[in-house]
């Protein structure tokens, strides 16, 4: 087994796959939530972008917490892994409908859009800007 990191454009191409993360935000008194998410990152700036129902437990814990969080992307083909990590801070704002048409693009298939987009679950989004980023190739 031999180990790389990914350079730029390995990552760029990695991250624009329709792979589910795992965001991990503190939870005083308890370890880290953790929950499996969609997102979304913008190669200018460098930042990512997470969908969330306001309501949720993410939200409810980023307004009381640090703002900061850590996002693990991660992906199998047979023997060779890829994955890339992120630690950063967030900020919560309304879900734009930039971010809602981008990814419903990304991750749904065409025939279920406008159903989506007419009612979706989420209404906010963490706009994050990593402080550090990780990745590496394994296999």
């Amino acid at each position: 087994m031999e180990f790389r990191t990914m350079d730029d454009d390995e990552a760029a191409e990695f991250l624009a796959r329709p792979l589910v993360a795992v965001l991990a935000i503190d939870e005083p008194g308890w370890p880290p939530h953790v929950t499996p998410v969609w997102f979304h990152h913008l190669p200018d700036g460098n930042r990512f972008q997470v969908m969330t129902p306001s309501r949720s437990k993410k939200s409810r814990l980023h307004r009381t917490g640090t703002g900061d969080l850590s996002l693990s992307i991660q992906a199998t083909d047979g023997a060779t892994a890829k994955y890339l990590n992120m630690q950063g801070t967030a900020v919560l704002r309304p879900l734009s409908s930039e971010l809602l048409h981008a990814m419903v693009a990304k991750y749904l298939p065409p025939e279920i859009h406008e159903a989506y987009l007419a009612e979706p679950p989420e209404d906010a989004m963490f706009d994050i800007t990593p402080r550090r980023i990780t990745s590496g190739v394994i296999g």
